[in-house]
């Protein structure tokens, strides 16, 4: 029985006694919703690769590179599935099998806090983007964020293979979101910059900060990189890639100046949570004027929770737009403040995770064009780490009962929100009342939706039925559809599967310099007639295309 103890910690067992029944409702939750967009362009985008398409060269979308992470399990996938049937269901277990993993080791890193580890480790678990239950670029990029943040700033004595680590994290996260990297090269210069001031004092600098274990995660790094030039270059040639590259990193969507993406940040978070921002500003300077530590920290943390309690209500339970986003950010506020009037403060989960957690919420939102959204969702990491930073505070003020309570309640209202919003919101379909329809085929094969859904997606089946495509054909569709390319083995023709419109300017820069990807079959998605007087339409009718009316669209033929 000792020894039993001994292995199972308490910690441990209310962990794994709260992330189970957490996982079983969301595995339920799982089956719910058909979001048409987002969350089958991650998987469609991934499809292309594994039928043979060239990463930056057939496909030209700017976030593609987050595929070569999920590559390996779908191919996995389809070992074990007959073709993409069931597919996006069971990319979303996959989500919440590598959502479970990151928040257990997450929890055994943070063995140094004792039983507050359990908070950080299960608010990850209880939140995800938009509700989107998929591995995409921002799910990605957060979790493998986190993982570095956590190892480096949480783990009681540090390794070369923990640095090592590090290396293959902070890979992905780069994959995930190329704007990570300057995360990864801040903190080489930090361990520079350590060693030569350490050197000059014949002193060594903390593990954390050594430059030789910074290279350790630089080799990391760049195993992942070798593999990702093989894959690269087994499908396409230097040349092809230079010659896609300037299309590639053309974006109308995000060509805006430095200095206007950086003022919109400020200016986004202060107009959903102006009041927050206005009494921690307060708050600072006050802490700042009261040189002896006249207040005690008990009051600082009393305001701080008073005004994000509020904001959580609001943006979890009465806020229509992404609540699941929006209700992240107020967490973070609490912890600064409980880190500055700690008498006993924790500078390397400081700076080591809280700092570089808000730095990334800022290079989320210069990766977007969504604005608030992604950056709320960012605001996971730094207020993870505020989570602990408020349980510290909390321990250190001994026997204050009504902290502990307050910040129990602060701590409760944001995982109930957390929780609520996990399970009701449903992104891209109705709300969860009406997804009553289960579809019984195809790639979304297991999942319920709608009654509207449920009849457009039938009826697409059946033209992709009647249209017989074989792994012969080359598929374009026009509009936002990428779930339709995971309909059928027929290769994907479009530089895309995101959103292509026929008036789009890249359509024939794509075909004239992959003239191999010419379609057979041009699929304009919910168009009418009209579509083909078009330019678009007219282009290939010229050339011996076929126009053809189906259920859910116009088709162009040439076989």
């Amino acid at each position: 029985m000792e020894k039993k103890r001994k292995l199972f910690p308490k910690e441990v067992l209310v962990f794994a006694g709260v992330i189970l029944p957490l996982f079983l409702i969301f595995l339920w939750r799982q089956f719910y919703g058909f979001n048409k967009n987002d969350e089958i362009f991650y998987i469609s985008t991934v499809y292309r690769f594994f039928q043979g398409d060239g990463m930056l060269t057939d496909e030209w979308n700017n976030v593609q590179l987050f595929a070569f992470v999920t590559y390996p399990l779908y191919h996995a996938a389809r070992m074990f599935c007959h073709g993409n049937e069931g597919i996006v269901l069971t990319f979303r277990v996959f989500y919440l099998v590598f959502q479970v993993l990151t928040a257990a080791y997450c929890f055994f890193r943070m063995k140094r806090f004792g039983w507050i580890r359990i908070i950080p480790a299960l608010f990850y678990f209880v939140t995800t983007p938009y509700n989107i239950n998929s591995l995409n670029y921002n799910t990605l990029a957060f979790g493998f964020v986190l993982l570095t943040l956590v190892t480096l700033s949480c783990t009681e004595k540090l390794r070369f293979y923990d640095f090592f680590l590090c290396g293959l994290f902070s890979a992905g996260a780069v994959l995930a979101n190329p704007y990570a990297v300057l995360l990864f090269l801040i903190y080489g210069a930090l361990c520079l910059g350590t060693a030569f001031f350490y050197l000059r004092r014949w002193a060594k600098p903390p593990a954390e900060l050594r430059l030789r274990n910074f290279i350790w995660m630089g080799m990391g790094a760049f195993l992942v990189l070798v593999v990702f030039l093989i894959f690269i270059f087994s499908r396409s040639s230097l040349r092809e890639i230079m010659e896609c590259m300037t299309y590639i990193v053309m974006d109308t969507e995000r060509q805006k100046s430095f200095l206007e993406k950086l003022a919109k940040y400020f200016i986004r978070i202060h107009r959903y949570y102006r009041i927050q921002v206005y009494v921690t500003g307060c708050l600072l300077v006050v802490w700042a004027a009261d040189r002896k530590k006249r207040i005690p920290p008990s009051v600082y943390l009393l305001l701080s929770a008073a005004v994000a309690i509020p904001h959580m209500i609001y943006y979890g339970f009465f806020w229509d737009m992404v609540g699941i986003n929006y209700v992240l950010i107020p967490m973070s506020f609490p912890g600064l403040i409980a880190y500055l009037v700690s008498e006993r403060k924790d500078h390397r989960l400081f700076f080591g995770w809280y700092v570089p957690g808000l730095f990334y919420t800022l290079l989320a939102h210069f990766a977007t064009n969504t604005g608030i959204l992604t950056v709320s969702a960012s605001y996971m990491i730094p207020s993870a780490a505020s989570l602990l930073l408020i349980w510290m505070a909390v321990r250190e003020q001994g026997r204050i009962l009504w902290i502990t309570c307050l910040m129990g309640f602060l701590t409760a209202v944001q995982f109930t929100a957390c929780v609520y919003q996990r399970v009701s919101f449903v992104w891209g379909d109705e709300g969860l009342p009406d997804l009553s329809r289960r579809l019984i085929e195809g790639p979304l094969r297991g999942i319920y939706t709608c009654e509207e859904n449920e009849i457009l997606y039938r009826e697409v089946l059946l033209d992709m039925e009647e249209l017989e495509l074989t792994e012969k054909d080359r598929l374009f569709v026009t509009g936002i559809a990428p779930w339709m390319y995971l309909n059928t083995e027929a290769e994907c023709a479009a530089y895309s599967t995101w959103e292509t419109l026929e008036s789009d300017p890249l359509i024939p820069i794509y075909y004239e310099l992959r003239p191999h990807k010419l379609p057979t079959v041009i699929y304009c998605y919910e168009s009418e007639a009209s579509i083909l007087e078009t330019e678009f339409a007219e282009r290939f009718l010229d050339i011996g295309y076929e126009p053809l009316t189906m259920r859910r669209g116009i088709v162009l033929l040439r076989r």
